[in-house]
């Protein structure tokens, strides 16, 4: 397929039950957006709930999105037919939580676990977009990490009304049809999908937060669900009351609201913030001129890294974070610089200072080189190995303690290896590890060259 109305299709992103989502090129502007086109996977559904009724329900998808502008709900971009076949067209993300997160489609395996500081921030962005929802009387019933997109600048965006209910009427009402994906949905949402309101909501990013910070899921059913401290010891009771109440299995012991959940949000997250604060551990700073441990080594030159051959090629786990994280002495270098001497290697300290593709991230290098950046002409994109010699096992210490050397504004950064024609790697300075990113999307870019 190369075209969708005037579209012109440039890969595929996604499949689901409902429809095919593809990455597309609007005509004139080049703009790439996301063109979610209606094609169900199965034809018993078809049978069962009609074209007409699939049809009306995916324009209804379309004329909820569009009625709501806010910073933390995707924006709807176009909305046509081609063949018979309703499309909408949306931003197009590179980045979501479940790619941060690394769930797999077995959802029951363990993910990344994220730093509390990352985590109370997508949190309160996803229930506010969820207080603007339920003002609208829109109740999502599919919120999980791979409907919560981010933006380039780290924002949370939430996606796939195809499910929501508004103002209580029932779009898809098939008798037996699973309503939301599971773990996420709502024990009452399960049973009784036609019922469920703004509270099934709350269960599901309570349970969205038991996974960001724990990487696993809380499986009712199968014993006592571990309270979310005895997985992660440094969280304490106030995120164990937080969370567990908005897992609680009757909706009646749950938050009542979305800014209920938030204001209570607020509450712990200063609290641990304060605690963790006050046991704080500064790591000393090696005296001028000392340089302890042998120095490193690693590969200068970009080239081609395969999905298959990352981990054993850099010294990845299964969740692409190292093996081992090599010990470094990075100092301050001057005028935004960074100084690694172990590596042998000067960093630019703020970077590009707002996200740029691939492509854009070659022409940002090739600038800093015709300007003679901080009086040198060699810089370059990093390869993947020379990234993860910057990252430190991520820790609470690390989220509050630790003196930066890079901006706080970074979060991706741009590799100069590559995975494909469509993909290239990038590292998450904030949560350590490695991925591979579409070369359309976007991220920061610290170049490097060497001392």
């Amino acid at each position: 397929m190369n075209r969708l109305g005037k579209y012109e299709v440039v890969g595929r992103l996604g499949r689901g039950g409902m429809s095919v989502v593809y990455k597309v090129r609007a005509p004139l502007t080049g703009r790439i957006v996301a063109l979610k086109i209606l094609a169900p996977r199965d034809d018993l559904l078809v049978d069962l709930a009609g074209e007409d009724l699939l049809r009306q329900a995916f324009f209804d998808e379309a004329r909820i999105m569009g009625g709501i502008a806010h910073a933390h709900v995707a924006e709807v971009v176009d909305c046509d037919e081609e063949g018979g076949h309703p499309f909408i067209v949306l931003e197009y993300y590179a980045h979501s939580l479940g790619t941060l997160i690394g769930e797999a489609y077995e959802v029951e395996r363990p993910s990344r676990t994220i730093s509390v500081a990352k985590t109370t921030r997508y949190l309160r962005q996803t229930l506010k977009g969820m207080e603007r929802l339920h003002f609208a009387g829109i109740v999502h019933r599919d919120l999980k990490p791979f409907n919560l997109m981010l933006t380039g600048d780290d924002r949370v965006k939430i996606i796939d009304f195809g499910l929501s209910r508004v103002r209580g009427e029932e779009r898809m009402g098939i008798k037996g049809l699973q309503v939301g994906s599971p773990y996420y949905a709502a024990p009452e949402q399960e049973a009784r999908p036609e019922a469920a309101d703004e509270r099934a909501d709350i269960y599901s990013a309570a349970m969205l937060a038991y996974r960001l910070l724990t990487g696993r899921l809380a499986v009712p059913g199968q014993g006592d669900v571990p309270l979310p401290s005895r997985l992660r010891p440094d969280l304490g009771a106030g995120w164990d009351e937080w969370i567990m109440a908005g897992l609680a299995p009757e909706p009646a012991r749950r938050f009542a609201t979305a800014r209920q959940m938030r204001s209570a949000l607020e509450e712990v997250s200063a609290a641990w913030q304060a605690t963790s604060a006050a046991g704080c551990r500064f790591e000393e700073d090696a005296e001028d001129g000392e340089d302890r441990g042998p120095a490193v080594v690693v590969r200068r030159e970009a080239k081609r890294i395969r999905s298959c051959e990352a981990q054993t090629e850099v010294g990845l786990d299964r969740l692409m974070r190292p093996l081992t994280y090599r010990p470094h002495r990075l100092r301050p270098g001057g005028d935004r610089l960074v100084l690694d001497p172990r590596a042998g290697l000067l960093w630019q300290g703020q970077g590009s200072e707002f996200p740029l593709d691939w492509s854009q991230a070659g022409e940002y290098v090739e600038q800093l080189n015709r300007q003679g950046w901080a009086g040198r002409s060699d810089w370059r994109l990093p390869t993947l190995p020379e990234l993860l010699t910057i990252l430190r096992p991520p820790t609470v210490e690390r989220d509050f303690c630790l003196p930066p050397v890079f901006s706080r504004a970074i979060h991706w950064l741009w590799s100069g290896d590559w995975c494909s024609l469509r993909q290239a790697w990038m590292v998450d300075i904030v949560e350590c590890f490695a991925e591979r990113l579409d070369k359309d999307g976007t991220a920061s870019v610290c170049a490097v060259c060497s001392i």
